[in-house]
């Protein structure tokens, strides 16, 4: 039976790391037909990886043009043969680049063009967790620049000199 030998699986990786979803997939027919490799990005939220809440959400009509927009198709490869691999590299991810990417197979072995799915969930989070204290210093810069007013930064050397002038 044609299946996935290697899948995707949900990951959080830190803004600007670079990121590798492995999608592998094995065919069922003789070794000399087509296989097609897709990578989809949909964009959705947090809680679709819930699936009760995903179930219930499938159940409300919504037009059926909408999650055709939500989609986009980032890279596809065919094949000729019975197994086919394709990796999804995601350079230097930004935290908008969240959401869930779905690897589709079309497997057209006797003629019928089946498609398989797979998907898993990237999340992205604010750089400067543990482990990167530079992220961290480069985050924090600004914030402590805008709690302290330049007129503060001023007063400070200012009364520095008059320190080191009181000391001579």
């Amino acid at each position: 039976a044609a299946l996935f030998t290697e899948t995707p699986h949900d990951m959080t990786a830190q803004a600007g790391e670079d990121v590798e979803m492995a999608c592998s997939f094995r065919g069922s027919g003789s070794p000399s037909y087509s296989l097609e490799i897709q990578w989809w990005y949909v964009r959705n939220h947090k809680d679709w990886t819930d699936k009760q809440t995903w179930a219930s959400s499938q159940l409300k009509s919504s037009p059926p043009e909408e999650p055709a927009k939500e989609a986009t198709k980032i890279s596809v490869v065919k094949v000729v043969g019975s197994n086919i691999s394709h990796k999804l590299r995601l350079s230097r991810v930004k935290l908008e680049d969240e959401g869930t990417y779905e690897c589709r197979v079309i497997d057209s072995s006797d003629g019928k063009a089946r498609h398989h799915k797979v998907k898993a969930y990237l999340r992205v989070e604010a750089a400067g967790g543990p482990g990167h204290p530079q992220d961290t210093e480069l985050r924090e810069a600004p914030l402590a620049e805008l709690t302290a007013p330049g007129s503060a930064h001023a007063h400070h050397h200012h009364h520095h000199h008059k320190a080191g002038k009181e000391l001579r």
